[in-house]
């Protein structure tokens, strides 16, 4: 089934289900967010206050990067599975968003089981980081399921934003060039654009493939940014 025509029905139970989900990371973010004009370079320094002081870290290397690699491949699986639910109008939306963000709120804590609590907490509840992101794609999956041009413009400006902002702050934490990290994480945004776009064109071969090639490169990123943290915590 080709998804270029889509039902009122469906398209209403994306934008319930995306209002919902907005509302629910909304209500569960403690963090103050940051005016809209602060800067990348504010987000940067605030990141390293944050990550100053260690928590409690995970058992060995291993156990970090193993943890981490499997959080974010499940990110990228649950998210693609959300989206393609939502621009197709699937009554599953729901709870496949709620899925995700349970697999955001551990990735938290794996942040927080080495930098403390706050940082987990930013990392989590922050302004454009990592609930941001995922609000983001549900913007575009709603502009994109109603042909909402000017809303899908929107949608990939706030993600760019976040590789950014976000980028900063993981770098600041970790140690990591920014420009790797952020360069990261667009390719992320975009592999995941793709294969939504792809799916909602009904062109599945293409999805698949995109699919496959997002859940391929959390392992890098887990690799990469638990290898980073293991360095820095000199985890054995």
């Amino acid at each position: 089934m080709r998804f270029t025509r889509i039902t009122v029905a469906p398209i209403a139970v994306l934008i319930t289900a995306g209002v919902l989900l907005a509302g629910a990371l909304t209500a569960c973010s403690s963090q103050p967010s940051a005016s809209d004009d602060q800067s990348a370079s504010t987000m940067h320094t605030t990141g390293t206050h944050m990550m100053a002081a260690p928590a409690t870290t995970a058992a060995t290397a291993a156990d970090l990067r193993v943890t981490l690699d499997r959080l974010f491949a499940q990110h990228a699986v649950l998210a693609m599975n959300a989206t393609n639910a939502g621009v197709s109008g699937s009554k599953s939306f729901p709870a496949a968003a709620k899925a995700l963000d349970a697999n955001s709120v551990a990735i938290s804590k794996a942040i927080a089981s080495v930098y403390g609590a706050e940082a987990g907490e930013t990392f989590l509840n922050g302004k454009f980081m990592w609930r941001d992101h995922i609000k983001f794609f549900v913007d575009y999956t709603t502009a994109l399921a109603t042909k909402d041009q000017a809303g899908e413009n929107k949608a990939v400006n706030n993600l760019k934003q976040y590789t950014v902002t976000f980028g900063n702050f993981l770098a600041s934490a970790t140690g990591l060039p920014t420009l790797a990290v952020r360069n990261d994480l667009l390719g992320h945004v975009l592999e995941l654009k793709n294969q939504l776009d792809a799916y909602a064109a009904g062109d599945y071969t293409k999805a698949a493939a995109a699919y496959d090639a997002a859940y391929n490169h959390m392992f890098m990123t887990g690799d990469l940014i638990a290898g980073a943290i293991a360095k820095q915590q000199n985890l054995k």
